[in-house]
């Protein structure tokens, strides 16, 4: 995996990178796309740049479709960036 220092990541920044981004070069390594990634409720808000309540209030209208696994919702990369493009 890239040094994150290379890029210009200090460790004390580490905390507030999403699981999600730092695993960007490993998928690579696994042969299948980062669109595939399941990401949680936080990461979503994160990548969306939105607020939870906002966010809650698009899964409610069918604007994301999402899974409730557990006590969290979870849906995939390729379903943010479809519904980022407006597609239907």
């Amino acid at each position: 995996m890239t040094c994150l220092t290379s890029i210009g990541i200090k460790n004390a920044e580490l905390i507030k990178i999403p699981l999600f981004l730092i695993m960007v070069n490993m998928t690579k390594k696994n042969n299948y796309s980062i669109e595939d990634q399941v990401l949680t409720t936080k990461e979503s808000c994160f990548y969306l740049r939105i607020t939870k309540p906002t966010y809650f209030k698009y899964i409610r209208e069918g604007r994301i479709k999402a899974i409730k696994a557990g006590k969290g919702w979870k849906v995939l990369k390729s379903e943010l960036d479809r519904f980022l493009r407006g597609d239907q």
